[in-house]
């Protein structure tokens, strides 16, 4: 099985993961990433879900980081950081308006003629 299929198999697998307490950002993936259970907004925990989704499946990224700028600038230091023609299994970095250059994070389940499906 290829890689990017080992990545999103393991990351299909977590859909409907919830937050306990709601709006705490406390879920195994920061538990995981910061080896000891943390909560509160410090703490957004899309980035550290898809480090341990490809650390699950045995794919290295760039970085291990928990922020979304850092593995953007180690993607692009990499050579591996592309704008166009994703495909799944890729790491999207969204910019959402008004905010910071790197606002959230996800992996691409597939393309479609208007964007793309993220989880």
């Amino acid at each position: 099985m290829a890689a990017a299929e080992r990545v999103l198999g393991i990351a299909r697998r977590e859909l409907g993961t919830k937050e306990s307490p709601a709006n705490s950002n406390r879920v195994k993936y920061n538990t995981w990433y910061y080896g000891r259970e943390v909560s509160g907004s410090a703490y957004p925990w899309c980035m550290a879900f898809v480090q341990w989704a490809f650390d699950q499946a045995g794919v290295e990224l760039p970085v291990k980081t928990a922020s979304c700028g850092v593995l953007m600038n180690a993607a692009k230091k990499a050579g591996c950081w592309v704008t166009g023609d994703y495909r799944p299994g890729d790491v999207a970095i969204y910019d959402f308006p008004g905010g910071a250059a790197t606002d959230h994070t996800g992996i691409i389940e597939k393309v479609t003629p208007g964007g793309v499906v993220a989880i």
